[in-house]
């Protein structure tokens, strides 16, 4: 049963190519601060609702859009179940169209980027690319790097074969090895959370909304993922604001050690990392022990919004 807490607004732009983006707001009365977060790999702002019910609570006005071919927004390819881009940059592309035209003219008193694993690999991207308003940055369990079965040489190489004999053949871009649908996986073979309750929360919300649903990623857009994620460690030192970094000790999914590097190419007055010892890879949907005192640091490191 939804709940917002707040005067949710839902509706749509056109990015990159003419592609339907479906975003939502739930903005303040008054002035305030702009929170907007950018969700990861088959997520939508659907899932997110109780996380952006807390930043509403706690004064923000946050926004947050769903990415071309996945959550409510038009997916790319014939099979709706393929995570697919064309091009990493059209994600950023879309954010900063989002950004532009829905959130700057409310006019907020601050602007911070949230991302969490591929949308902090998107954030990463804008910080670095774009001109922008965002003051404070927070990268939660970053994509900078994808753990591989194989080392990334190799994988890339099984990439680009898999996208030639796609491109000889004239087909769509094909699952990765092993890629399959969308896949309703039990609570004890999940590599994102250890909290029973979310996981099973987030899992009937994709079943009440099948169009949400999204299987593994394809080819292509592992292609173009490793570029980015190379492309944010390289081009940290252009990010002039001050970052927070949050990393899931238990991490399986995207690489810590990337992010450590990511961290040693920062200049070391503007970034500050966290590391969770014994959290999964969803820090704001983990068990409270893990999640309260993430929430506790994002509030300190946020705290020159206090009087907004």
């Amino acid at each position: 049963m939804s709940h917002w807490l707040g005067n949710l607004q839902q509706s749509t732009l056109q990015g990159t190519n003419n592609i339907e983006i479906h975003y939502c707001a739930m903005v303040q009365e008054g002035a305030s601060p702009a929170m907007i977060m950018v969700n990861g790999r088959t997520e939508s702002y659907l899932k997110y609702q109780s996380l952006i019910n807390e930043f509403y609570q706690l004064g923000y006005s946050v926004y947050m859009l769903d990415h071309r071919g996945q959550g409510l927004s038009q997916r790319l390819l014939d099979n709706h179940h393929k995570g697919h881009v064309e091009e990493f940059s059209y994600y950023v592309e879309d954010l900063a169209k989002y950004i532009d035209d829905v959130v700057l003219p409310n006019k907020h008193t601050h602007h911070i980027l949230l991302g969490h694993s591929m949308g902090a690999t998107i954030a990463t991207r804008y910080v670095q690319t774009k001109v922008h308003q965002i003051e404070r940055l927070i990268l939660a369990s970053p994509m900078h790097g994808i753990l591989l079965p194989a080392p990334q040489f190799v994988v890339e190489q099984i990439a680009n074969a898999a996208l030639m004999a796609d491109k000889l053949l004239q087909r769509e871009s094909s699952y990765v090895l092993g890629g399959k649908p969308y896949d309703n996986a039990a609570f004890e073979e999940n590599e994102l959370t250890q909290d029973e309750a979310r996981y099973s929360n987030f899992r009937q919300i994709y079943d009440d909304n099948p169009q949400l649903q999204l299987g593994s990623p394809t080819y292509h857009w592992l292609q173009t993922s490793l570029i980015a994620c190379k492309a944010c460690i390289a081009d940290a030192p252009k990010i002039t604001i001050p970052t927070l970094l949050l990393q899931a000790g238990a991490e399986t999914i995207v690489d810590n050690e990337a992010q450590n590097e990511f961290v040693a190419n920062m200049n070391p007055e503007l970034i500050e990392k966290m590391a969770v010892d014994g959290a999964r890879h969803e820090l704001f949907f983990e068990l409270e022990d893990y999640r309260t005192p993430v929430i506790a640091k994002v509030r300190q490191f946020l705290s020159f919004n206090d009087d907004a």
